[in-house]
């Protein structure tokens, strides 16, 4: 795990599809990264149907993250749910303690903007105490 990455993190903005999602819908999910590259959500089970809220789906899973030609690379294999072992694929930005990330579901080319299109979920992230 990248250090500046351990920690744990909660949602402050979320875009599904293109769409900005309200702030209620996911202000309660809590991510933290681990140092063996795993992850672990809070309130998972709470997700609501169609990918909104807590989008892995999955309370644990591991944390991929691209080679030194593509060090902006992160991807999520969640170990339940509906994506079990299947690959989030995505990039990410941090900047000291706000982390941007955006996923493609499977079945969709990884992003390459912070900007979501059909398949894709875009994520800020505040680190927390």
């Amino acid at each position: 795990m990248l250090d500046g990455l351990v920690g744990k993190w909660k949602v402050i903005g979320c875009q599904l599809n293109g769409r900005w999602l309200p702030y209620s819908i996911f202000q309660e999910f809590r991510y933290s990264f681990l140092a063996n590259d795993t992850f672990k959500l809070e309130w998972a089970e709470l997700s609501f149907p169609q990918y909104v809220g807590g989008f892995p789906k999955s309370e644990t899973g591991k944390v991929v993250f691209g080679k030194s030609d593509k060090p902006s690379e992160i991807d999520l294999i969640p170990d339940d749910g509906p994506f079990a072992g299947k690959a989030l694929l995505g990039i990410f930005e941090l900047d000291h303690d706000v982390l941007k990330a955006i996923f493609s579901f499977p079945g969709t080319e990884r992003p390459t903007v912070f900007n979501t299109k059909q398949g894709q979920v875009y994520e800020i992230w505040q680190r927390v105490e």
